[in-house]
């Protein structure tokens, strides 16, 4: 029976990450190359192998494979400096020898597998244990080999590393998007050598193998999964980058900055909206307004009803484009922002979405450096207060009109944009870094139009989606109706408790203590919520409580929206206060069948634009845990504690 560890009983601090130029963009998987070496063990998989074959028949054959496999060794070893020193071609060429001399190991290990002794059940194993490890490194190479050499393209079309991006011509620019387009078949082979080398890992664990092995098996096992993850967000870059930037024809989108520091269902309130034209990876025009500028135009001519709670709690008897992302769903969000933009008067035809917070320029400003704007200075430690205190105050003592208010965002963004282009290509590897860790992070979403492009971007988690899922599943989505920037000094902590009733019903309680650390000021007040928790479809509230009251039926709202069932309600925290808000449920009858069957999963989505959620589990089941000993404490229980930046899955598996 295959043996499973729960998968979040213990912690390892990832190894630092080495920096590659941008020559090695495409060549990001190659950080982890590191951990498919397999420094010493060849020496002693072969050893072990001649301590039981050690016959004079075979002699010759077993010294080939061990020979062959250090050799191996070596050529990937070479290949990974190589790399790193960015002499390409001479890396394709020790990652060629490195799979051909794996290749022959794993030929002579064949011969070697004729002898009589290895008929035996234990011995057996252990000979394809060390098949299998040289099966791996021979793919390894193999698909190494392959991504390289699309590097090379590139590297080839560039001509050097330090050129700059605006130096980099047109046509370059086209030809650089053509190779990424043309690669998706490339690195979906690669893809499938991963999933082949994971099969070889569980068939290498079901094998019992001797410790002499665990210098490769453990590394691997460890970093596969990161290794799996770095190749398939290669291929969604390889997949959406071309379209996206407007290869081969231009594209036209919605952009829209989420005020994070007021939070709203899909990310933050729009208080700046943009038109972005993009050909061939090259800002043609990149417009940007307030968004009240844009909902003026339609008082008194649009009249859209507002979702209940914008009606209710913000006196506010008319819908508009700046309150139009009401879901935590962002493509749902997103088609209704494209819906007020065209029904507010904009004229242009949309391609899609991209919807980012304050978060990612505070990030990006760590590589592209200091910015002034309008005789202010913007650094990483005061942008969104410089910023914020500019949009609310500082432009009347400069004599600004209100409507003009938020024209520096604009213009700090063409900034922006002007330093990337003169940032030298080397240093892009970091930007691109924060941005794969914004996208983790829902500080960045994209949405489009395009059918093909949309799925693509669902199924790597672009998209900013409520997901579909079949176990547990709980997301707690806040909407600041009215509270000014209190956002910024919110702290949120969710316990999630799951036990089972006497007619083995799983209950659920989920228990948000909120914070508000601020006081009264131009950017802080009381902490006024409009709070939905989404939890599995068919789940059965039990009760509300707001602090020690319980709230009225008539004061809760639910929901079945996104495949899930969610309970609502409105609640204040005042300044230098906590409150605590709990949510108790009886879960669907799926849920319970799931741990019959031996197996509890729990997804938690992170609503979009919160940096972090404090997350802790209390899980007791009527069940005893795979693994768990009653020196740990009870065998049915299990609690773990987490800062929450990104969608998890967390499992358990039952005896």
């Amino acid at each position: 029976m295959e043996k499973h560890k729960q998968n979040f009983l213990s912690y390892h601090k990832p190894a630092p990450k080495k920096k590659l130029s941008l020559g090695s963009f495409f060549l990001i998987a190659l950080k982890v190359l590191e951990y498919l070496l397999i420094v010493l063990v060849i020496i002693f998989l072969i050893c072990a192998i001649l301590a039981v074959v050690y016959i004079r028949p075979y002699y010759q054959t077993v010294q080939l494979a061990y020979e062959q496999g250090l050799a191996g060794q070596a050529f990937l070893q070479n290949s990974e400096n190589l790399l790193l020193e960015q002499k390409f071609q001479e890396a394709v060429d020790q990652l060629a020898e490195a799979e051909n001399s794996f290749k022959k190991s794993g030929e002579a290990l064949d011969l070697v597998g004729k002898a009589g002794l290895l008929k035996a059940s234990f011995i057996n194993d252990q000979y394809k244990t060390a098949k299998d490890i040289i099966s791996i490194g021979e793919i390894t190479a193999g698909a190494l080999k392959r991504i390289t050499e699309k590097g090379i393209e590139i590297k080839t079309l560039l001509n050097t590393d330090k050129i700059v991006w605006q130096d980099i011509t047109p046509e370059q620019k086209g030809e650089i998007l053509q190779v990424l387009a043309e690669s998706v078949e490339d690195l979906k082979v690669t893809q499938q050598d991963l999933d082949l080398v994971s099969e070889k890992m569980i068939e290498i664990n079901s094998q019992h193998p001797l410790f002499v092995f665990d210098r490769a098996i453990v590394p691997l096992q460890t970093k596969l999964p990161k290794i799996k993850k770095t190749f398939n967000s290669l291929i969604t870059v390889a997949e959406l980058l071309p379209a996206f930037s407007g290869y081969p024809e231009e594209k036209t989108y919605l952009f829209i900055l989420q005020n994070n520091r007021e939070m709203r269902p899909s990310g933050g309130f729009i208080g700046t909206y943009g038109i972005l034209k993009i050909k061939n990876a090259e800002v043609v025009s990149f417009f940007t307004d307030n968004s009240y500028n844009l909902d003026k135009l339609m008082i008194g001519k649009l009249e859209v009803e507002p979702p209940l709670p914008i009606e209710k709690y913000m006196a506010q008897d008319h819908w508009y484009f700046r309150d139009s992302n009401w879901w935590p769903d962002f493509p749902t969000s997103a088609e209704k922002a494209m819906w007020f933009y065209h029904a507010e008067g904009g004229t242009e035809k949309l391609d899609g979405v991209i919807a980012v917070t304050p978060t990612v320029l505070e990030s990006m400003m760590a590589v592209l450096g200091n910015f002034t704007v309008q005789d202010l200075l913007f650094k990483q430690d005061n942008f969104w207060e410089q910023l914020q205190y500019q949009v609310e105050f500082g432009y009347y003592n400069q004599g600004i009109e209100e409507s003009d208010r938020k024209d520096i965002i604009g213009e700090l963004g063409e900034q922006i944009l002007q330093r990337m282009y003169t940032l030298p290509m080397n240093q892009f590897n970091d930007l691109v870094e924060i941005v794969t860790e914004q996208v983790e992070e829902k500080q960045i979403q994209v949405y489009f139009t395009d059918v093909e492009l949309e799925n693509l971007a669902l199924q790597n988690n672009w998209a900013g989606q409520v997901k579909g899922y079949a176990g547990d599943y709980i997301m707690l989505v806040d909407a600041n109706l009215a509270a000014l920037k209190t956002d910024s000094v919110m702290e949120r902590t969710l316990q999630y408790a799951l036990s089972v009733d006497e007619n083995k019903n799983l209950i659920a309680t989920v228990s948000v203590n909120y914070q508000n650390l601020g006081t009264f000021s131009w950017k802080t007040t009381r902490y006024r919520t409009y709070t939905r928790l989404y939890t599995p479809l068919g789940s059965e509230l039990i009760k509300l409580k707001v602090g020690d009251l319980e709230v009225k039926s008539e004061d809760i709202d639910t929901y079945e929206e996104f495949s899930k069932t969610a309970f609502g309600t409105f609640f204040q925290i005042e300044p230098q206060s906590s409150k605590t808000v709990t949510w108790q449920y009886k879960l669907p009858q799926q849920i319970r069948d799931y741990v019959d069957a031996g197996i509890y999963n729990l997804m938690v989505q992170k609503q979009a634009g919160i940096p972090k959620l404090n997350l802790q589990l209390d899980l007791s089941f009527d069940k005893d845990l795979k693994l768990r000993k009653s020196t740990l404490g009870e065998s049915n229980k299990l609690k773990y504690v987490e800062v929450l930046r990104k969608d998890r899955i967390y499992s358990v598996w039952f005896d």
